[in-house]
């Protein structure tokens, strides 16, 4: 018996690796974007595969420091004031998620999907060679005082709790282990086993190309509506109708734009992330978290780049040039022997108020499938989310619990 066609409406990394793991499961699968795959929010992270990042940006400290957001320039979560005007259920149901049992709930969900991100994307490495773009160095994140040390030792907690192994390291340890940074910090810890790459852009590419040679279809256009029905579902694109057995949504921040279309909608809105690129090579040896303003630097093939922070302020506003200023000069605080910078980028990450991705069928039709909404660590759960979702199109329960991420929860 043929088995459907599905089509997977959005290239990013989640979309690439649900298309793969589709196809290789034996559907035909056309994936459709309006730009190259992997080129957009997948391309300009910090490269980490950061299956430790189980604490969400909720937070019961954030109530106190809302205030600063709203005039810091310099920290990790920065807060568009007009742009939560505009968006106060949003922001209501964001903080909604900020008690303690919330948190340890986000969490607890979040590492079921990240204990399973790395075995995820070994299967698929174990067919596609990626191993010049992957590096075994541990990710080291510092801190600036001991205030900011003793400050994350509940999240290091709940890390902990979730089997995120951390080592703490001083100082004088740390330098051993890359004396090129300045001595500015207090000390750090090591994620233990993580890992990253240099070069993300290839990585997409890679599994792509396996994807086409495999028989999948890419069309680089722009999906306008969806019409979905009890038999088919309807794609509008190439100023034509095309019809699918299967559709799976996959299109990051824009996604809600698409499900509004047929009555999903979902409270979806925007981290805006930054990086900045450094003509330096060689400098580090792993990537290097900052607590002072929640950047990484991590060092690819195109140069070093600084990246990260997290910017509430929607998908229309243009780059705050500030806040690429402010990755430029911290990251030179750390690290001064850097140079000219090559570029900067901004980026737009989906999140949800609760963080937590929604992976699973529509609520209102069978046929609608979504992986859509991981905030930070899209680019770590794009292997485990594909594998998830060509589970639910074979028509077969997970084996990851994936309740808490439902699309039902939010009706």
């Amino acid at each position: 018996m043929t088995k459907p066609h599905i089509a997977v409406v959005g290239a990013g990394i989640v979309g690439i690796c649900s298309a793969y793991f589709l196809n290789k499961s034996g559907f035909k699968v056309t994936l459709i974007d309006r730009n190259e795959p992997g080129t957009m929010t997948s391309y300009g992270h910090a490269c980490t595969f950061a299956d430790y990042a189980s604490v969400p940006v909720n937070s019961p400290e954030l109530f106190k420091e809302i205030p600063s957001m709203l005039l810091k320039s310099d920290g990790p979560l920065a807060v568009d004031f007009f742009h939560v005007i505009k968006n106060l259920s949003w922001a209501y149901k964001f903080l909604q998620n900020c008690t303690a049992n919330k948190v340890e709930h986000i969490s607890s969900s979040l590492s079921n999907l990240l204990n399973n991100a790395s075995v995820s994307y070994d299967e698929i490495f174990s067919d596609v060679n990626v191993s010049n773009y992957i590096k075994n160095e541990e990710a080291l994140y510092l801190y600036q005082n001991v205030n900011e040390f003793l400050k994350a030792k509940k999240t290091n907690i709940i890390r902990e709790k979730n089997g995120v192994q951390i080592r703490i390291l001083s100082k004088k340890e740390i330098l051993e282990m890359e004396p090129n940074l300045a001595p500015v910090f207090y000390n750090g810890q090591l994620f233990v086993g993580s890992r990253h790459t240099t070069n993300p852009q290839e990585i997409s590419n890679k599994i792509f190309e396996s994807f086409i040679n495999n028989g999948g279809i890419f069309h680089k256009k722009s999906v306008k509506n969806i019409f979905p029905d009890d038999e088919v579902v309807k794609l509008n694109y190439e100023e034509a109708t095309h019809k699918f057995d299967k559709v799976v949504v996959c299109a990051g921040a824009w996604s809600k734009v698409l499900t509004k279309t047929f009555g999903d909608n979902f409270p979806l809105d925007t981290e805006r992330g930054y990086h900045v690129l450094f003509d330096n090579y060689n400098l580090i040896n792993r990537p290097i978290g900052w607590s002072q303003s929640g950047f990484y630097l991590v060092q690819l093939e195109e140069g070093l780049r600084a990246a990260g922070t997290v910017e509430i302020a929607g998908l229309k506003k243009p780059e705050n040039k500030k806040r690429t200023k402010m990755i430029e000069m911290q990251a030179r605080k750390l690290l001064p022997q850097l140079k000219d910078v090559k570029s900067t980028w901004l980026g737009f990450r989906p999140t949800l108020p609760d963080s937590l991705p929604v992976i699973g069928q529509s609520a209102k039709y069978k046929n609608i499938f979504y992986g859509f909404g991981h905030q930070h660590i899209g680019w770590t759960l794009g292997a485990v989310t594909g594998k998830v979702i060509n589970s639910l199109c074979n028509d077969r329960v997970p084996n990851i619990n994936i309740e808490p991420f439902s699309p039902k929860r939010f009706y």
